[in-house]
C-alpha cells in the first residue's frame, strides 16, 4: 500500500510529458492511464500491472569499437531502431519499443538513450524493477541523463522507496534547472507521501513562484489545507 493519496499527487502527467519530449515522443494522457487512478497518472500515467519483478541479471558491457569509432552503418542502424522505439512508445506499444531498444543495444551496448528509452517503456508497463535497472544503466553510461533520473525516481516512488525517489528528483533539478517546476512538483509529491509536509509545501510553492498559474501545485496545496 502506498503512503500517498490520489488527492495529494494530482497532475504529474507534466513529468511524463517532459520525459516524452526529451525522448522525442508525444503522449496523450488518455492513452497511457488505461484506467489507473489519477494518483498513478501522476506517477507517469502507468498501466495496471505487477509492482514487483525480478531484476534482470544481464550486465552493461563496454562496446568494442575499433579506434573508438562506430561505423556509420552501425550508427544509422542504432538511430533507426531508436526512432522506431520512440514511435512504438508513442503508440503505447511498449513491448515493441523494448524490442527496438534491444536491437539498438545489440548494435551498440554503450548507447545510453536505448537504456533510458527501454526503462521508460518498462515504467509504462509497471515493471518498476526493470525500469530502475535500465535507467541506472543509462546513468552509468551518461551520468547527466536527466530523463533517466526522472524516470527512475518515478519508479522508486511507485515502489514506495521515497528517499531514493527524492534523491533522483534532486539530481534532475540540479542537472537541468530549466525543468525545476516539473521536478519540484514530483519531489513535493514524494515529500508529502513521506509525511514531510513542510518540504512538500515548499516545493509546491516553488512551482507557483515559477508559474503562478500552475493548477497542479494549487490543487495539491488546497488538498493539504493550504491556500496557494
Amino acid at each position: 500500500m502506498h503512503a500517498w493519496s490520489v488527492g495529494t499527487v494530482t497532475g504529474i502527467n507534466t513529468c511524463l510529458s517532459v520525459m516524452a519530449g526529451v525522448l522525442g515522443i508525444e503522449v496523450e494522457p488518455q492513452g497511457v492511464t488505461r484506467g489507473r487512478t489519477r494518483c498513478f497518472q501522476l506517477m507517469v500515467g502507468l498501466r495496471n500491472g505487477k509492482t514487483s519483478q525480478q531484476t534482470p541479471t544481464v550486465g552493461f558491457v563496454a562496446n568494442p569499437r575499433k579506434g573508438n569509432v562506430m561505423p556509420e552503418s552501425v550508427q544509422e542502424a542504432v538511430r533507426m531502431h531508436l526512432d522506431h522505439g520512440r514511435a512504438c512508445l508513442n503508440e503505447d506499444k511498449y513491448d515493441d519499443a523494448i524490442a527496438c531498444c534491444d536491437k539498438a543495444i545489440a548494435h551498440d551496448p554503450d548507447e545510453a538513450t536505448a537504456y533510458a528509452l527501454r526503462g521508460s517503456a518498462y515504467l509504462h508497463k509497471g515493471e518498476f524493477d526493470r525500469a530502475i535497472f535500465d535507467c541506472s544503466g543509462a546513468i552509468m553510461l551518461r551520468p547527466d541523463d536527466v530523463v533517466a533520473y526522472a524516470a527512475r525516481g518515478c519508479a522508486y516512488l511507485e515502489k514506495g522507496d521515497v528517499d531514493r525517489a527524492i534523491d533522483d528528483f534532486d539530481l534532475a533539478i540540479e542537472l537541468n534547472p530549466k525543468w525545476t517546476k516539473t521536478y519540484a512538483l514530483l519531489r513535493g509529491c514524494a515529500y508529502n507521501g513521506k509525511g514531510e509536509v513542510d518540504r512538500a509545501i515548499a516545493d509546491f510553492r516553488k512551482v507557483l513562484e515559477i508559474d503562478p498559474s500552475d493548477q497542479d501545485a494549487k490543487d495539491n496545496l488546497r488538498r493539504m489545507g493550504v491556500m496557494p
